[in-house]
């Protein structure tokens, strides 16, 4: 079930993977994601439910782009600026 506080175009930080994250790089991701890193909320699925997650390195290159299931991940909204 989608969390109605999750809304697109919004910063996260992910507080922890519940289960393990794919082991493979999707095609142009440099790296794999990790508890700590700030991602936003590019896409939200309605079935089967998920979120789909872009993380930036300072520049705006994008280090990692990955859809998550609700139950896979434990996000916390950050506030910007």
């Amino acid at each position: 079930m989608l969390d109605p506080a999750i809304t697109l175009y919004e910063a996260y930080r992910i507080k922890e993977f519940r289960q393990p994250i794919r082991s493979d790089l999707g095609e142009g991701d440099l790296r794999k994601p990790q508890v700590g890193d700030i991602a936003w909320v590019i896409e939200i699925y309605e079935d089967p439910p998920g979120y789909e997650l872009e993380c930036s390195d300072r520049n705006g290159i994008t280090e990692w782009m990955q859809a998550f299931a609700p139950g896979e991940i434990v996000l916390e909204k950050v506030v910007t600026p």
